[in-house]
C-alpha cells in the first residue's frame, strides 16, 4: 500500500526525468525545427532561398546537396564541398533508412539532424537544431497537482482477435492501428472506456480525450502507458498523462486520439497545455 507522500514523490521523479530528457536530448520535440514532404525527383537542399528544401542552422552551406526522391525511396547526394555525416560516417550519396526501419539513418549537417519519417504512402524530412533556442531556453513543464484518485485500476478486456481501428495524424495521414483490448472503469458515476493499443514493449498505450482539453490541458488530447495488464486488470496512471508532441512543436506529426477514446469525464491530473494553441 503507497502512501500518498511516497506517491507524490514518485510522481516528481518521473515528471523530473521527463523534463530532463525534453532538455537534454539533442532531438527531443524541442529541438524540431522543420518538417518537409518530399516530391517525386530532384529536392534540393540548403540554405539558400532558391533550394526546395531551405534549412537554418550553424554552418550550412547554401546548396547543400538533394534528396532523389522515387517511389518512396530517398537518395541523398551531397554537394561539392558539404560535409555531411551520416551515423557520424561522412558520405557522399546513400539511400536513407526512414524512421520505420530497426536502424534509421541520421544525417548531419552543421548543426542540423534530419532523418527521412514515412507517413501512409508518403515521406517527409524531419529537422532538428542542436542549438535549438526552444530546448535551450526550457524552463519545465506545468501539471495539475498530484491526486491518487486519478490512479485507477482498470478493468482490462481483451479482444480476439485484435481489432484494428483507422488513426488520423494531424498532418491528414491515416493508417490502420492494433489494438489488443481495452480498459474500462468507473469515474465521477460514469462508466468510461479506453480503446488501448501496444506501446512496442509489451505494455499498453492510450491516446485519449478529456473536457480538460483546451481548458487547462492540449486541446489535441494526450497520451498515458500502461504496464501490461495482470489478471485482466490495468494500473492507469493518470498523474502520469503525458502531452503529444504537437504539444512542444509545429513539426511533429502526432497521431490524433479514435474517437472512441472520448472520456466523459474530466481528467485534472497529469500534464497541462505548454504553450497557447488554436483549438
Amino acid at each position: 500500500m503507497i502512501t500518498e507522500k511516497t506517491y507524490a514523490e514518485e510522481i516528481a521523479e518521473y515528471r523530473a526525468a521527463r523534463e530532463t530528457r525534453l532538455r537534454d536530448n539533442e532531438r527531443s520535440w524541442l529541438a524540431l525545427a522543420g518538417l518537409y514532404w518530399l516530391e517525386e525527383g530532384k529536392n534540393t537542399f540548403g540554405s539558400a532561398d532558391s533550394n526546395v528544401i531551405k534549412l537554418e542552422g550553424r554552418d550550412i552551406p547554401a546548396q547543400a546537396g538533394t534528396f532523389q526522391y522515387r517511389n518512396g525511396t530517398a537518395t541523398l547526394r551531397a554537394a561539392e564541398g558539404a560535409v555531411i555525416t551520416c551515423n557520424d560516417e561522412v558520405i557522399r550519396t546513400k539511400t536513407l533508412r526512414t524512421d520505420l526501419d530497426d536502424k534509421p539513418d541520421f544525417v548531419t549537417i552543421g548543426s542540423i539532424v534530419f532523418v527521412i519519417i514515412q507517413r501512409g504512402a508518403n515521406c517527409l524530412i524531419r529537422v532538428w537544431d542542436r542549438e535549438s533556442p526552444d530546448r535551450r531556453d526550457f524552463t519545465g513543464l506545468k501539471h495539475y497537482p498530484v491526486n491518487p484518485a486519478f490512479r485507477i485500476t482498470a478493468r482490462f478486456v481483451p479482444y480476439d482477435p485484435p481489432r484494428q481501428i483507422k488513426i488520423r495524424d494531424v498532418i491528414g495521414e491515416e493508417y490502420d492501428d492494433e489494438f489488443p483490448g481495452y480498459a474500462v472503469f468507473n469515474l465521477g458515476g460514469k462508466e468510461c472506456r479506453l480503446e488501448a493499443s501496444s506501446d512496442g514493449e509489451g505494455g499498453l498505450f492510450f491516446n485519449f480525450y478529456d473536457p480538460t482539453n483546451g481548458n487547462g490541458s492540449y486541446p489535441g488530447g494526450r497520451f498515458l502507458d500502461a504496464d501490461a495488464p495482470v489478471d485482466r486488470e490495468v494500473l492507469l496512471d493518470f498523474n502520469k498523462s503525458r502531452n503529444p508532441p504537437c504539444a512542444y512543436s509545429d513539426y511533429a506529426t502526432c497521431p490524433l486520439p479514435p474517437s472512441q477514446n472520448r472520456l466523459p469525464v474530466r481528467i485534472p491530473a497529469g500534464e497541462m497545455v505548454y504553450r497557447h494553441h488554436h483549438v
